[in-house]
């Protein structure tokens, strides 16, 4: 069988969809035979590509969504006998064999308001007909499943749950003092509270920052408050807000981080806070847990079953609760510890290479199916 996978994330902005892929298939590829595997995308340099070199790579002939979407894949597709594509959300309108569509969330559909309004209605219709079509549907979580289910009356044998991972090898406890010393020099702050994520009204980053104000004022000493992300849809509130508490002076935005940086600015935070309002799963507590750091994280939608009992689980509309979760890390050194220990734990049960076995599985329940079906 002849695999094909939209990959033209990679060549994109940062974001969950990417980081799936990107670490998916490198599993995915040890665990399979590289040659069965066609990879669309932008490919500026293919003498280097991102997976096994026994893999094609195909590309796309413009970067315009709209082509791809609607007319551009089909012929791609065709002429290199593809049996099965991998897409992420929205599949082509038109396609020549079947589908797995992996539908991370349907936020959209369950918090509305924290998209535009275009967003809303652009997924509500090209997601939903993208799973309806797909021969099967893939998401990361639990949670994302029951939604789906539920909000799109798919069969609940047909969505299968291909979590997300962290890469151990990356995300480590090991070598804390250096990477310490590493980003104090670079960014000049140390021992800090971090959260990573787009600067968006979805992430609750403001929850943050009047949780931060608060211990400010209680003259809990905590550190500075440093944000990996990159502003993006309604971000004006925040930095408004920042204004508005005076918290300039504490305040670190570390819009872009590269892929060796990131794992030392996590292991060298002492807390890692992330209320965010909603996920389809959560991967920076976990990035966070694996770096040996307690992790602070809202109770809602994907982010209990993630984390567990590895950390502790806030209101994120509550500034209170937050700033005295972090308070007690703080102050609680046989707390911290305890946490440190279940989130290096907890980090293990999410692996790459786990991932990569519910795919290979699910990819091989179906073409067991089709069989059995054709006989």
């Amino acid at each position: 069988m002849k695999i094909g996978v939209d990959a033209h994330v990679l060549a994109g902005k940062f974001q969950g969809s990417r980081t799936y892929l990107l670490n998916l298939y490198q599993e995915v590829l040890k665990q399979s035979d590289p040659e069965d595997y066609v990879f669309f995308g932008h490919w500026e340099n293919e003498a280097s590509p991102p997976y096994s070199s026994q893999s094609k790579y195909v590309n796309f002939k413009s970067g315009s969504k709209v082509k791809r979407l609607t007319y551009q894949s089909l012929p791609l597709l065709k002429d290199h006998n593809i049996d099965l594509y991998h897409t992420q959300y929205i599949s082509p309108l038109m396609m020549p064999c079947d589908t797995i569509c992996t539908i991370h969330d349907i936020l959209f559909e369950t918090h509305p308001q924290y998209f535009s309004k275009q967003e809303v209605i652009r997924n509500k219709i090209l997601v939903r007909f993208s799973a309806q079509r797909a021969k099967q549907v893939h998401t990361v979580s639990q949670y994302s499943k029951s939604k789906i289910v539920e909000l799109y009356g798919i069969p609940e044998h047909k969505v299968k749950v291909v979590p997300n991972g962290v890469d151990l090898t990356r995300f480590t406890s090991e070598g804390k003092n250096e990477s310490a010393g590493l980003i104090e020099q670079k960014y000049g702050v140390r021992d800090y509270i971090l959260t990573v994520g787009r600067i968006e009204p979805r992430k609750n980053h403001i929850a943050l920052l009047e949780a931060y104000k608060i211990l400010m004022e209680k003259n809990i000493k905590v550190g500075p408050l440093v944000i990996v992300g990159k502003p993006d849809f309604g971000f004006q509130d925040f930095f408004n807000r920042i204004d508005e508490l005076q918290l300039k002076p504490y305040v670190h935005i570390i819009e872009s981080v590269d892929d060796r940086m990131l794992p030392h600015i996590y292991r060298a935070a002492s807390v890692f806070v992330y209320p965010t309002f909603a996920e389809g799963f959560g991967i920076p507590p976990i990035e966070a847990m694996a770096s040996g750091v307690p992790v602070v994280s809202s109770n809602t939608t994907a982010i209990p079953d993630v984390i567990g009992d590895a950390g502790i689980m806030v209101d994120p509309e509550s500034y209170s609760e937050i700033a005295t979760s972090i308070a007690t890390i703080t102050k609680n050194s046989e707390l911290k510890e305890r946490l440190i220990k279940k989130g290096l734990t907890q980090a293990e049960k999410w692996t790459w290479e786990a991932a990569a076995k519910h795919f290979i599985q699910s990819v091989k329940d179906l073409t067991t199916k089709t069989v059995e079906i054709g006989r």
